[in-house]
């Protein structure tokens, strides 16, 4: 289905100045075929005031009983304006009988080139052109480059057919539960990460996104125009801490009993630990969950290398770069270095408070897909398989003719480092490979 129209919404809608730039904009599009537009005035919630029958949610606000600070204050004037010209938008295609529309804010740019079919001969409701994924290591796909979308935020740039205005207009009551119009459309087509709004808001539609932002935003948060002059919001910027649970270590055991494997935290080493063969062990360590939520924190703050070590490189990332090692650091302390100590019988001081680097690691088959033979600098190294989308690979140690490629998520392999255990990372033949790497070493 071709997109019949594109909607523009604009606190300055009624200003030369920017309707010149704003059709600059939407001429930079280059639309593959002949669109109508039109310039639509944003309703300006700055005052405070909404249209009636219109309300904020009440409870929207969950102060210290959340660790997102998204969700910590209330839904901001410049919010409840931006939801409300969002849902005026919905009407006024429903008015113009429109059965394709293109919703832009006008802080929107082009990112790349439009294709010629712009969204794919596929079952949909809404189609981001641009938005931000929170989970896109889970989202499957939909189409070539294009994904099955879970939860997106951002509003800028999405599509919408007739039926989908009808049923965002009269199968939820948004009007007068109006939350940011980014969390609203979330919980329309996946299960919201807060209960009671995945409650208020369950999934009825159906949303895709491309593998990479066909369009953009160009103006950063503390340079809107939808919020009131002075705002002091506290928000988090998402480019340097997304919301992940994982995050969310301010109830240690909860977070443990969540994401580390219960058995082997008690201490039941010699019931959960297989000996591979010559000082090779394996045992679960982590949960699916953990796994899933590394993998889309790393993901989405792509901060990916490719020549951080001299002789071997691998395309990985530090875990302090992805705010993970402090909680990671933390399993290690109390967890698998006290595995070590038991497994090697390690004497002495200083096995229980071991420096270790951490790093997550992704093998793929057009960048790199394998690691040759090598020796770690570590006294004991650990890996744990992340995901098992992908064949091959396995960790290969020559002269003991043993290969380490867990079944399990989440499963951890230990091995001695230094001279000992030549090794290196065989090569996968499809998808992706995942693992966390810990180069432990005594240093006193």
């Amino acid at each position: 289905m071709r997109i019949e129209k594109i909607y523009v919404i604009s606190l300055d809608a009624n200003k030369v100045e920017a309707q010149q730039r704003i059709v600059e904009k939407i001429d930079s599009l280059k639309m593959p075929y002949t669109v109508k537009w039109e310039i639509v005035p944003a309703f300006d919630g700055r005052s405070g005031d909404l249209l009636p029958g219109h309300s904020t949610l009440n409870n929207w606000n969950l102060g210290d009983n959340t660790w997102n600070d998204w969700w910590k204050r209330d839904v901001t004037p410049g919010e409840a304006g931006c939801a409300t010209s969002h849902v005026l938008i919905w009407q006024k295609i429903l008015d113009d009988n429109v059965n394709c529309a293109l919703i832009l804010e006008d802080d929107f740019k082009l990112a790349r080139k439009l294709p010629e079919r712009i969204i794919p001969e596929i079952d949909y409701d809404i189609a981001f052109l641009g938005r931000h994924a929170l989970f896109p290591g889970d989202e499957t796909p939909a189409d070539h480059n294009w994904v099955n979308a879970l939860s997106s935020y951002n509003t800028h740039a999405y599509v919408i057919k007739n039926n989908t205005a009808k049923i965002l207009l009269n199968e939820y009551d948004y009007a007068r539960n109006i939350i940011p119009p980014d969390e609203f459309l979330t919980a329309t087509f996946t299960e919201h990460r807060r209960e009671d709004i995945a409650q208020l808001f369950p999934p009825k539609l159906k949303a895709i996104a491309p593998t990479v932002n066909y369009i953009e935003q160009d103006r950063p948060h503390e340079h809107s125009n939808t919020e009131p002059s002075g705002a002091n919001i506290n928000l988090m910027k998402e480019e340097t801490k997304p919301y992940f649970e994982i995050l969310d270590d301010s109830n240690w055991e909860d977070w443990k009993l969540k994401y580390v494997n219960q058995t082997l935290a008690k201490g039941e080493y010699d019931l959960m630990i297989d000996d591979i063969g010559n000082n090779i062990y394996e045992f679960p360590l982590f949960t699916e969950k953990f796994c899933k939520e590394a993998i889309a924190l790393a993901e989405t703050l792509d901060k990916w290398t490719q020549d951080r070590h001299e002789f071997y490189p691998t395309n990985d990332v530090l875990l302090p770069e992805i705010g993970l090692d402090h909680i990671y650091s933390r399993v290690l302390r109390e967890v698998v270095y006290p595995i070590c100590i038991h497994l090697w019988q390690l004497e002495g001081v200083g096995w229980d408070t071991m420096y270790s680097e951490n790093f997550m690691a992704r093998y793929t088959t057009d960048r790199q897909s394998h690691l040759s033979l090598h020796h770690d600098f570590s006294h004991v190294t650990m890996v744990v398989k992340l995901n098992d989308e992908f064949d091959g690979g396995g960790t290969w140690f020559p002269k003991y003719k043993t290969l380490s490629n867990p079944v399990k998520v989440g499963t951890a392999t230990l091995h001695p480092g230094m001279i000992t255990h030549l090794h290196g990372a065989r090569p996968i033949t499809a998808g992706k490979r995942y693992i966390n790497v810990s180069f432990m070493r005594k240093i006193n």
